[in-house]
């Protein structure tokens, strides 16, 4: 991938590195906006976007052609989809990005070609060198603030599609984290949003009706705003250190006197990554997975505020059965009805009341005007069968096996037809991100987890299978 620099017109790049480098005088609002990662102007930015979507769409023609073998030819329409959009998102970064993150990360719902092609947007982004970053630094910090530290090391240790993080160390001798966000995200996220929209539509991914997608999109664009005001992640931290603290789980603590609405500065809180994780013995490994198991329990019916970045890069592990979360830029507070009325959906499926299920998921707009429940009722006792009972067999659930998976998979091609009838249930969409992205770390993880003795701690008894 090109690097940051070369993005720049060289004669802007090279005035501007040299002030950044020799400090001869501070950086204009513009100036410092136009070292972004990928400075494109908002019409270069949806022409990419529209391009892409051009090509979805002549795919998507040739994908409905007669004749041929239809699996395969629906396979390499999904993988041809996924390249395009990885590249086209990837080159964006910025919002455009991290909705392909997001996309990524819904590996059982989306057809597995396209995620397993978007998942390369999880990878680690090529930082902006420090010579850039500095100024940058300079124009959101206070000449105090920055006074405050006494070196902030050249390398980034972490970047992503919003911004990049840099050891530092004060001059009390303390080790910091700084996270900074790149100009101009906070600006392209509406655009990205509108072209995304259509981009969308055109590949069909999501058989929705404009209400739903409107819905959808709003909630969205409210995360991703979220994602890219450092103020709203430092108060998502500061309310998960206060309302989700358990033992085992460790916050990075904020120095608010340093942060800014594009800088948050935390404590260094260190451990392995997932990759290291999986080489400690089973029953440390199985710890990890309870706790990680606990924790969101207790962010849903709890602390009412969910942790929905469940990027493996956003948590470190260590030997003594703790784990450490990183990034609070997408915290999902869930209103308290839609918790209760979860909770109820839960009960009901556990229970076959399939009639109280079809309610609840009515009450929590999870159903389309076209949706009966006569049509739906084989449906629902299939999918519960399939998620439930292994769950709730046996005193622990081993998440190596990958059977449950595939088996869910296998169940909603069989129901592809009802798809049209369901809607996303927009308050609890990150939450159902948290909840996926937890599987497949418990997954990589290989850890074996009571579940139904950690949800009878928060009141959730399941029947024994």
């Amino acid at each position: 991938m090109p690097s940051a620099a070369a993005a720049i017109p060289i004669r802007l790049r090279s005035s501007l590195c040299f002030r950044a480098v020799s400090g001869a005088a501070r950086l204009s609002p513009f100036e410092y906006a136009t070292l972004a990662i990928k400075p494109r102007k908002p019409r270069h930015r949806a022409g990419k976007l529209l391009g892409a979507g051009i090509r979805t769409l002549g795919r998507s023609v040739l994908n409905q052609l007669p004749g041929g073998d239809r699996l395969q030819r629906s396979a390499d329409y999904w993988t041809q989809v996924g390249l395009d959009w990885a590249d086209t998102l990837g080159e964006l970064r910025g919002a455009a990005m991290k909705l392909g993150q997001l996309a990524s990360q819904y590996g059982d719902l989306l057809p597995p070609q396209l995620t397993e092609q978007l998942r390369k947007l999880q990878r680690s982004v090529t930082p902006m060198p420090f010579a850039l970053i500095s100024p940058i630094l300079d124009a959101q910090w206070t000449p105090a603030q920055r006074a405050a530290f006494a070196s902030i090391e050249p390398e980034a240790i972490a970047a992503a599609s919003i911004g990049q993080v840099h050891r530092a160390r004060l001059v009390d001798g303390r080790a910091v984290v700084v996270k900074l966000r790149y100009p101009g995200v906070r600006e392209a996220v509406d655009s990205d949003l509108v072209h995304l929209r259509r981009l969308i539509g055109l590949s069909k991914v999501l058989p929705l009706d404009r209400p739903a997608m409107d819905s959808l999109m709003a909630e969205v664009r409210a995360r991703l705003m979220e994602e890219t005001d450092y103020a709203a992640e430092l108060a998502h931290l500061q309310h998960l250190r206060a309302r989700a603290s358990l033992p085992g789980v460790l916050y990075p603590e904020p120095l608010p006197d340093l942060c800014t609405d594009g800088i948050l500065v935390t404590t260094e809180t260190s451990g392995l990554t997932l990759e290291q994780a999986r080489q400690l013995p089973q029953a440390t490994r199985d710890a990890l997975g309870t706790q990680m198991f606990r924790w969101i329990a207790h962010q849903i019916f709890t602390a009412h505020a969910v942790h929905a970045d469940p990027h493996p890069g956003n948590f470190a592990f260590r030997e003594d059965g703790q784990f450490v979360v990183y990034d609070f830029g997408c915290v999902k507070r869930v209103p308290e009805a839609v918790i209760a009325e979860s909770r109820t959906l839960l009960h009901a499926a556990d229970q076959q009341r399939w009639t109280a299920l079809h309610r609840s998921l009515a009450a929590l707009g999870g159903l389309s005007s076209k949706a009966r429940y006569d049509e739906l009722e084989p449906m629902y006792a299939e999918f519960t069968e399939l998620a439930l009972t292994p769950l709730c067999r046996g005193e622990r659930y081993d998440f190596s096996d990958s059977a449950y998976i595939d088996d869910l998979r296998a169940a909603g091609r069989r129901h592809l037809k009802h798809s049209f009838k369901f809607k996303p249930v927009t308050e609890l969409l990150f939450v159902l991100r948290a909840l996926s992205g937890l599987y497949w770390n418990l997954r990589a993880l290989g850890a074996r987890v009571p579940i139904k003795a950690v949800l009878a701690e928060y009141d959730i008894v399941l029947r024994d299978r």
